[in-house]
């Protein structure tokens, strides 16, 4: 800067801040002179008076100018004033990588992204290369977001070979799908959503055939690029979609919507705004992200990730952590309470999104004392249960955690009311309601004589205590929403489902055994009926993935009990006769028979693959008949937990059946089929009515999956 421009500099800002300066001295002396009763005028009948500034505002000014003057002798700001401390603008971290690349380039011969790689100069500046340019859209770690491609994994849409890597940075990339919206229908589309979902072996709540149509439906329309979907072309930008990496979303959702509106995504190209030397350092800085992530992989023991995710399994993580139809472990599945709907969280190893910057001590406070690196977690967290893993367990179940592949989802937000809405009171609910005692597996005194196997009864205490978190769902809450040990195993309603009374005292009395309540928690079916609902997700995400020995030792436990969960000395096995000459004479057997008879048999017994039998089945000897109400109005949808085994969907008699009509037939088949003799009232049967009908759970006689999905998810039934 020659003279002239150095003067014009130096004196513009010193006069400007000597005329601040003199403005806030001259009203900060005349201060004193503002009367706050003087009204200097009024204004639609408010009155503005000629009250004095705080003086704290003066302070505030005064403090402002002290640092500016500091800045003008410390730095830069006069002309070609220097400043004390002699600052460069080279010194600046960005503007460094452009003044120090070419001397870091220029005695490096090899040039491959791997050698420069290991540089750490050329890996620093490529480092703050990537943050401007590329951060944005990849994240700060290059891990990708959605629409975004990880780039730190081994899946590359254009190749990962050095060649292509520089030309995606320098020539940029467009990758265009059509939309298929006017070309397939909207239940094709969802069957071909279907098809792609299995090829990852996720879990859809719909029959094999669909699926089968849309694989189907896929070979018909997609497979000219996509082949039969487990195979990439990097010269197109095909990805494999066998894999778990969904660069648009991998919901059923966003699969759907993909395939209806296509995609158009553009890499811009940097090769006029970045030199070749700023492209290597950019593609070392990815190469060694990458690298250290596979190294990261490579340290995790295969044993334990094998062990942790049969512990996932056993935890049921996926069922909890994954929204409906959405991607493994990615969050977003909504909780409603009474003090508002939490939602689950992703808890894949992406680390602005899910739990990538936790190490394994964050993960077990998250995990046993529920204080994640955001907050302490809401109890609905089941960590209250998860305390009473061993050690080695939750290492196992961390290794597997981190082996898993990273999703971009972002988190939904909590709508708690306040103050539930403030974390630092979760603090204040785990010193009141939290047990941290240490589980005792010495069965309570009443209890060991009935034990003849203590190893498996204390093992499948392990599971139902802990990774299996049984209570969280079959206990009863106070006000607070923490559990009522009291009352352990008691029955809770959730969903607008009663999660049954599984009590050991129940259990006995409904006539179960070992190998029929194994049954139905291996596989969802046995001789006293088959699981729906929530409880056939816990099958078909967890329990069925266990061992059948591990399964054997929970019901081992559940039936004998353990202390507040004895067996009564009253206590009578429930023996229904089924429909005796005077049932079948009985005129509600009629309503029987023109309603239930078809799918279920007129002697009530099934008819496989129909309808499950009601004679001794769980819920009609149920001594709550909340579930078989409930299912009369709500109807059923197959769980599809056996293609072999499969029943077929059940209708809503909401609108076929009076409240009296409902709760005369419901009585006659407990009364006949479940040997329960106590009658169901028509107040019963209208208040689940009413219950059910206020969060939209009854559809009438066409209920369909969309009415579940569609409801008012902010209305709490339980």
């Amino acid at each position: 800067m020659n003279g002239f421009w150095n003067l014009w500099a130096v004196v513009g800002t010193v006069v400007f801040f000597v005329l601040m300066v003199g403005v806030v001295i001259k009203y900060w002396r005349s201060n004193h002179h503002a009367d706050e009763h003087h009204t200097i005028g009024s204004f639609d009948g408010i009155d503005e008076n000629d009250a004095p500034p705080p003086k704290l505002l003066f302070v505030s000014y005064f403090i402002a100018f002290s640092l500016s003057l500091g800045y003008l002798v410390l730095y830069p700001g006069l002309g070609n004033w220097q400043g004390l401390i002699n600052w460069q603008q080279s010194d600046d971290k960005l503007s460094q990588v452009n003044t120090s690349l070419s001397n870091q380039m220029a005695d490096i011969s090899d040039k491959r992204l791997v050698n420069l790689a290991m540089n750490p100069d050329v890996v620093s500046s490529g480092r703050g290369l990537f943050q401007t340019h590329c951060a944005a859209c990849h994240r700060n770690n290059a891990q990708g977001a959605k629409h975004f491609p990880n780039l730190i994994d081994n899946e590359w849409l254009y190749g990962g070979s050095d060649a292509e890597i520089i030309h995606s940075i320098t020539l940029g990339r467009n990758g265009a799908m059509p939309g298929w919206v006017d070309a397939i229908n909207p239940d094709d589309i969802a069957k071909i959503s279907y098809y792609l979902a299995s090829l990852n072996q996720r879990h859809t709540d719909v029959p094999a055939v669909k699926v089968a149509l849309g694989k189907g439906l896929f070979t018909q329309y997609c497979a000219s690029c996509h082949g039969d979907g487990s195979v990439a072309n990097s010269q197109l930008g095909v990805p494999d979609l066998s894999d778990h990496v969904w660069l648009h979303g991998g919901s059923i959702e966003e699969i759907q919507h993909t395939i209806r509106n296509g995609l158009n995504n553009v890499m811009p190209a940097f090769g006029q705004q970045l030199s070749q030397d700023e492209i290597l350092a950019i593609g070392a800085y990815m190469t060694k992200s990458r690298l250290d992530e596979d190294a990261k992989l490579a340290s995790l023991d295969p044993a334990l990730v094998q062990q942790g995710e049969y512990l996932a399994y056993a935890g049921d993580c996926v069922a909890c952590h994954s929204a409906e139809g959405g991607e493994p472990f990615a969050g977003g599945l909504p909780f409603v309470t009474p003090f508002g709907t939490i939602y689950s969280t992703n808890i894949t190893p992406h680390t602005s999104e899910g739990i990538g910057l936790y190490d394994y001590e964050d993960f077990k406070a998250a995990l046993v004392a529920g204080k994640g690196l955001h907050g302490y977690l809401y109890p609905a967290m089941p960590y209250t249960s998860y305390q009473y893993m061993t050690d080695q367990d939750m290492l196992a179940l961390w290794e597997y955690m981190q082996s898993i592949a990273a999703v971009s989802r972002q988190n939904d937000r909590n709508q708690m009311m306040f103050p539930a809405n403030i974390r630092l009171g979760l603090l204040g609910w785990n010193l009141v309601f939290m047990d941290t005692a240490v589980l005792d597996y010495q069965p309570p005194s009443e209890l060991k004589g009935n034990i003849s196997d203590l190893e498996k009864w204390q093992k499948g205490k392990y599971w139902v205590a802990g990774l299996g978190h049984c209570s969280e769902c079959h206990t009863p809450r106070n006000i607070a929403q923490a559990l009522d040990t009291d009352r352990i195993f008691q029955g809770n309603l959730i969903d607008g489902w009663n999660a049954p009374n599984i009590s050991a005292n129940e259990l006995y009395m409904d006539g179960w055994d070992e190998k029929s309540l194994s049954d139905f928690l291996h596989t969802g079916h046995s001789d006293k009926g088959s699981a729906f609902a929530g409880m056939a997700d816990v099958i078909k995400n967890s329990l069925s993935r266990m061992t059948r020995e591990d399964i054997e030792s929970m019901s081992y436990y559940l039936l004998i009990g353990d202390t507040n969960n004895v067996i009564h000395n009253e206590t009578v096995v429930l023996e229904p006769t089924g429909f005796t000459d005077a049932a079948y004479a009985n005129e509600v057997y009629a309503t029987y028979n023109q309603t239930c008879g078809a799918c279920h048999g007129e002697d009530g017994k099934g008819r496989d693959p129909i309808a499950p039998t009601l004679l001794n089945n769980g819920i009609i000897m149920h001594s709550d008949p909340f579930n078989t109400i409930a299912v009369t109005l709500r109807g059923l949808q197959p769980s599809y937990l056996d293609e072999e085994r499969n029943f077929m969907p059940m209708v809503s008699f909401n609108d076929v059946l009076s409240d009296t009509a409902l709760a005369e037939l419901i009585s006659f088949v407990r009364i006949h089929l479940g040997a329960r003799e106590i009658p169901v009232t028509r107040d019963q049967v209208r208040q689940v009515r009413e219950t059910l009908e206020k969060a939209g759970y009854t559809g009438g006689l066409h209920t369909t999956p969309d009415m579940y999905d569609e409801r008012d998810q902010n209305i709490n039934v339980n």
